[in-house]
This record gives structure tokens, C-alpha cells and sequence, in this order.
């Protein structure tokens, strides 16, 4: 199979000089998308991932400054933009820097400095920074490292990782995964200055999948203290964890666990710095392992007793009908106690995942739904998420008659079984006919998560679902973003010409409401209209703006 070539995304009104920058870098073996707004460029920065972006800053309608601000946000935050223009003066180019640009070439431009410009952009963000995270490589950070040590006696090392990716990967795609390490980056950045000092190094390991945060003692110290850095790795893991949940709130299908060790790096005349280097990351490695196999072995004995004593609750979050806000139906989530490390449905099935146990928890949590659904008013639609593992994977003819069972049939009509797109499914073959049977018993089905997923489209076309959910990726700060307006805007059209219902997951402001009744989006879900909530809150019509002077009026 031939390499992948490297893709340059060119967003210019000059049609001419487009076509002059293409030639130049396709006679140098790139591949060139060409865009004459910023509009299109935007859509395919989105839709193609180019590698590298050169911008023109004036053109009619959006300018340069604000495609290149639009793509700092989502999944083109990390390629990098060169400025292609003739606004030289020291100001324009400072504003564009603000605005996230990593590069200038001037016109009329030289050949060989375009494409220098072109070589030296693309060499840093491969070499010396991690394309997915924008931070330091070891490689990069190594001589600072040493340099410093050679001012101090010792420093400290931090390593952060994260237990989980792998799987996660498998189930949900790479794009996940990269997700994942974004945020893990970003606020290890952030850190700086608060939780860690501002002239403190953070890199990422030589594998891409660990970060290395390199202390120097207090001004005060000549070494540094082991108090020190668990004071550190405690409140790390715990800002870390949190910014996961929040930062990535319903798009992951399993918990990510951070696990921070540390040790000490001692300068030493008989041993080179590489060496001492590696020996303190396995130093703190070891410390990682011995908590994260601790951690394992009581999760799972939580979860042995939860499925024992069959403690698995639902919860119930409404779907609304946006013409007129009435009620259609409520999505019934699975929760664990609620004073347990499993309360949530990811915690539960991340470790039933781990301990193979997983069909045995989706079992209990399809027999709890059943038994909770049964209290609703039989027109409420009950939306139940199903495991794509379990049902299309694992499930033998018998287990998926007694799938259909474990509901009663007056009930079926009524319940939509929720599959992720999230999920990578294997055998759509197989995936087909467990959806034609369950279909010819009145269940209807559901892609969830529309928007994030790994398998994308053909989980869509392979499934002919009766209802799309659209990501809460697409649906936060909707009312901001032109690309994520056009995508709402494609699928909706797509679902009316299909027949099937559009619903929104994740509607937490007024503003995002408003951008999906625009779009005439028909129906959503999210904390704006109600949390989640056991018993289920039983109303015909929730409407926000009601909904906000009720609560005025409750305050006062």
C-alpha cells in the first residue's frame, strides 16, 4: 500500500495564485485541496484533516483572521495554519498569531520559501511536537532536562498514564482515543503555575501515550522531597479524572483511569542521563502497576457483589418534542448504588468489560429497564441503551429470544433500543439479522451518538434506524460554529427524506435550543429540559423559559 500523501489545504479568494500554489506543492508529491472562502475552507478542514492549512487573511465575507480562530476549536485545533498573504505590517501579523497561526509567507512570495516555510511547519509539528497533544517530544525536552540537572543535584519526575486507551480504541476508534490525550495535554499546560511551577517541563513519553513532567527542586531545596510529589501525583490525578468527565461528559462507553507515579532523577557521573532517565520512569511505572492492580481487584469485587445482590437502578431523562415541548418519550439509564465507585453506567461496564463479565451485566440492566419501563404511560416512547458487544457479538439464538422476552409485548411497540455509533461494530451481517428479529417482535432501533463515532455512516445504512441521536459534541455551543450548523443541517435533511426522527442529545443552554430549532432539528434531550432522575418526573410539556422562572421564582 502506498504511504499516505501529505495533504495541504489552500483558503484563498485568488483563484490565479490558488492555482500557482498548487502546482508548486503537487510538483513536490503533496496532495493541495483547494477552498476560494472561508466557509468551504472551514468545511474541509473538518471533513478531510489536511495536514497543513495555508490561509489568506482578506477575503470577502469571512476573513482570514476568523477561519483561522474557527480552527482552533474540535478536531482542526491541532493543524497547523500558515499565513499566505500581503498584509505584512508587524500588527496583522500579530493578530494572526492570536489567532493560532504557526507560520507567514508574504506575496508576491518566492518558490523556494513557500515551500521551506511548508517543510519547516510540517517538520516541527511531526518532530519536535506531538501532532495529537501540541506538546514537547522527550526528544525535544531531553537537553533542557539535562542542562538543568546540571544546575541541581536532582529533580523530580512525574509520569502520567492512562489505563484504558487500548480498549477504548477498539470500541470507540482512534479518533476517541486522540480525544482523550487532547485534554490530557491541554491541562497539564494548564496545570502550569498552579498546581505545578511555570518553568516545569511536560512532554510526552517516546511511545506518544504517557506524559513525563519533569520538577526542579524549590528554591530552597537542593533535592526534591517525596511528600513534594505525592502532594503533586494527589492532586493531579484528582484535577485530571475531573477534567475527563466534564471536558468529554457522554462520549466515552468506558471509564479512562489516570494513574500519576513519580520518582527522583539523580545526576550522576557514572551514569548517563538516558539511562538514569529510563530507570526513574520505570521507577514510577512500578509505583502505577502496584496501585492500578489494587484498584482492579476491588473494583471487581464491587462489581461481583452489585450483580449479586442485582443492585443496578434506572434513571430517566426526557425526550422533548421541540414544536411545542411535549414529552415523547424518557431514555432510561442504568446506574450502580449510589455511594459506590460504580455508580455510573461507565464505571459499570468498564470494569464487567475487564472481568468478563459484561453479558451478565448487560442482562441485569435490560431486566431492570424492563421492570422500570413498565410504570410509564403506555404512549411514552422508553429509550434503552443496548451493548453493541453483548447483543451483536456474543448473543446465541436462545439469549436473543430471551432478550425478547424479558420484555412484555404490549411494551415492545414502545421501546427503542439505543445503539451506539460510538462502538465498533464487527459483523454487520450478523448485526442485520438480531435487528430484523428484534424488529419483527415491534422493537424499534436507534443510532446513538450520531457524529462522534468511529464506524460513522455505515452504521446508519446498515441499521435503516427509525431514530438518529445526534452527539453531544455536535450540539454543544452549536450556535457558534458554521460547520457544526452545515452537518446538523445535512443530516437533518437527510432524516426527512428518510423518514427517520432527528433528536439531540446534550441541550444545555438556550442558545444551542435555539440554533436546533433553527435547523428544525424536532426533538432533544439534556439538562436544559431536566437531569436525569429517578423517579422518573412525570410532565406533559417541559418548556425551558417556564422552566427558568419557575425556578426564579423559587429562588426568590
Amino acid at each position: 500500500m502506498a504511504p499516505e500523501k501529505i495533504r495541504i489545504l489552500v483558503i484563498d479568494d485568488d483563484r490565479d495564485l490558488t492555482e500557482t500554489v498548487r502546482g508548486v506543492l503537487e510538483a513536490q508529491d503533496y496532495e493541495v485541496l483547494t477552498a476560494a472562502d472561508g466557509e468551504r475552507g472551514l468545511e474541509l478542514a473538518y471533513t478531510e484533516r489536511p495536514h497543513l492549512v495555508l490561509l489568506d487573511l482578506m477575503m470577502p465575507g469571512m476573513d482570514g483572521y476568523r477561519v483561522c480562530r474557527e480552527l482552533q476549536f474540535g478536531y482542526t485545533k491541532d493543524i497547523p495554519v500558515v499565513i499566505l498573504t500581503a498584509k505584512a505590517d508587524l500588527p496583522d501579523m500579530m493578530e494572526a498569531s492570536r489567532c493560532g497561526a504557526t507560520g507567514f509567507v508574504t506575496k508576491p512570495f518566492r518558490v523556494d520559501h513557500l515551500l521551506q516555510t511548508v517543510r519547516n511547519v510540517l517538520r516541527d509539528a511531526s518532530v519536535y511536537y506531538d501532532e495529537i497533544t501540541g506538546l514537547p517530544t522527550l526528544a525535544n525536552v531531553q537537553v533542557e532536562m539535562q542542562r538543568v540537572l546540571a544546575d541541581h543535584p536532582q529533580l523530580g519526575i512525574i509520569y502520567v498514564s492512562l489505563d484504558g486507551v487500548y480498549a477504548l480504541e477498539h470500541l470507540q476508534g482512534f479518533e476517541v482515543v486522540d480525544e482523550v490525550f487532547r485534554v490530557i495535554g491541554q491541562r497539564l499546560l494548564s496545570a502550569r503555575g498552579e498546581l505545578l511551577r511555570g518553568d516545569d517541563y511536560v512532554s510526552v513519553s517516546s511511545l506518544g501515550n504517557a506524559f513525563l513532567i519533569v520538577l526542579s527542586p524549590a528554591r530552597d531545596q537542593a533535592t526534591v522531597d517525596d511528600r513534594d510529589l505525592l502532594a503533586i501525583k494527589r492532586r493531579l490525578e484528582e484535577r485530571l479524572l475531573r477534567d475527563l468527565e466534564h471536558e468529554l461528559e457522554g462520549r466515552l462507553l468506558m471509564n479512562i483511569d489516570v494513574f500519576v507515579g513519580y520518582a527522583r532523577l539523580a545526576r550522576s557521573p557514572k551514569v548517563r542521563f538516558r539511562r538514569a532517565l529510563l530507570q526513574a520512569i520505570a521507577e514510577a511505572t512500578t509505583r502505577i502497576e502496584s496501585e492500578r492492580s489494587e484498584l482492579r481487584d476491588r473494583l471487581r469485587g464491587e462489581l461481583d457483589r452489585i450483580l449479586t445482590a442485582q443492585q443496578v437502578s434506572c434513571v430517566y431523562q426526557p425526550v422533548v418534542r421541540l414544536r411545542d415541548y411535549v414529552v415523547v418519550g424518557y431514555e432510561l439509564l442504568a446506574r450502580g448504588p449510589l455511594e459506590s465507585d460504580l455508580h455510573s453506567a461507565d464505571a459499570l461496564f468498564d470494569v464487567a468489560r475487564g472481568a468478563d463479565r459484561l453479558t451478565e451485566l448487560d442482562r441485569l440492566c435490560r431486566q431492570t429497564a424492563a421492570r422500570s419501563s413498565a410504570t410509564l404511560p403506555a404512549q411514552i416512547l422508553r429509550f434503552v441503551n443496548i451493548d453493541p458487544g453483548a447483543l451483536f457479538r456474543t448473543l446465541s439464538e436462545v439469549a436473543i429470544d430471551e432478550y425478547i422476552a424479558e420484555l412484555p409485548e404490549t411494551l415492545r411497540a414502545a421501546t427503542v433500543l439505543e445503539i451506539t455509533e460510538k462502538s465498533v461494530i464487527d459483523d454487520f451481517d450478523h448485526c442485520r439479522t438480531v435487528i430484523a428479529r428484534l424488529r419483527a417482535h415491534g422493537f424499534r432501533v436507534a443510532v446513538d451518538d450520531a457524529g462522534s463515532g468511529y464506524s460513522g455512516l455505515q452504521t446508519i445504512v446498515e441499521t435503516e434506524p427509525d431514530y438518529i441521536k445526534l452527539d453531544i459534541s455536535l450540539t454543544r455551543n452549536l450556535e457558534r460554529s458554521l460547520v457544526k450548523q452545515k452537518m446538523v443541517r445535512t443530516l437533518g435533511a437527510f432524516c426527512r427524506d428518510a423518514g427517520i426522527e432527528l433528536i439531540a442529545e446534550g441541550v444545555e443552554t438556550r442558545e444551542e435550543l435555539d440554533a436546533l430549532r433553527e435547523l428544525e432539528v424536532p426533538y432533544a434531550q439534556g439538562f436544559l429540559f431536566a437531569q436525569p432522575g429517578s423517579p422518573y418526573p412525570l410532565r406533559d410539556r417541559i418548556d425551558p423559559a417556564a422552566a427558568a422562572l419557575e425556578e426564579i421564582a423559587g429562588d426568590a
